[in-house]
């Protein structure tokens, strides 16, 4: 979880983020660079490119890695589920990479199931390998609309126990029959959900109780403000990176 400094470079980036006019809500990129400003780690740029790697913070110095997500909620209260996309999952196209031959759709939930966890805990130990990660989390930003109120939970990630989990169809309301989810639940609880359509695997979180809380004012900067201090500080900026024989000319 967040070090006291940190909450408060986490505070100071979301009020500083959503005071500029051209950007509607913080999320996907927006969310990896404040994280990388409350971790004091390199930022790349993303006109360099962006990968598809598990890990979209990681710090090289303690091999940590932080899978990132945001997420806007109607509640933020500790105790509360919620729901989010972890990965795209076609197990019926790898099943034989996975080592599910003979996988279809009207497999038993189990066999399911169990190719759908193979799959992702490939991702993790792939990943895990390649980014040089030993410590391994979820960071989630979770927002409200109005963008008044913040919650940050963090997760230890790490491969799962297909032996925890039992796996049923969802039941269609209207006809009655087996749905399009498929949901594993470990102890009652839904933990991941796999819809067949379109092949996406979501995880369930529960927003713990220590989780950091931040409510802020929602101040923005006109755009004529904002572009003027924007271009002052890059000219500052530049002005200190060049060399004093440049600055005399």
């Amino acid at each position: 979880m967040l070090k006291e400094n940190e909450i408060e470079r986490l505070r100071q980036a979301i009020v500083a983020t959503i005071a500029s006019p051209v950007i509607g809500s913080i999320e996907d990129y927006t969310w990896e660079a404040i994280f990388h400003y409350v971790k004091d780690i390199p930022l790349s740029d993303p006109a360099l490119g962006r990968s598809k790697l598990l890990y979209d913070a990681v710090d090289i110095t303690t091999a940590t890695g932080w899978s990132l997500k945001s997420l806007q909620l109607n509640n933020l209260i500790p105790g509360n589920t919620f729901f989010f996309v972890i990965q795209r999952a076609d197990i019926i196209k790898k099943a034989v990479q996975l080592g599910f031959p003979g996988l279809t759709e009207q497999s038993s939930p189990n066999e399911l199931g169990a190719a759908i966890v193979q799959h992702w805990n490939e991702k993790i130990i792939s990943n895990q390998a390649v980014q040089g990660v030993i410590n391994s989390y979820e960071g989630i930003l979770l927002k409200t609309i109005k963008g008044y109120e913040y919650i940050y939970c963090e997760f230890s990630l790490n491969p799962l126990d297909q032996n925890m989990f039992l796996w049923a169809w969802t039941v269609d309301r209207i006809t009655g029959k087996s749905g399009a989810g498929l949901q594993g639940s470990i102890a009652g609880k839904t933990e991941l959900v796999w819809y067949k359509n379109q092949k996406q695997l979501f995880r369930g979180r529960t927003i713990p109780q220590e989780a950091v809380i931040i409510r802020i004012d929602r101040t923005r900067l006109t755009l004529d403000r904002y572009v003027q201090t924007v271009l002052s500080a890059l000219q500052d900026q530049l002005n200190t990176q060049l060399p004093d024989s440049l600055l005399g000319e």
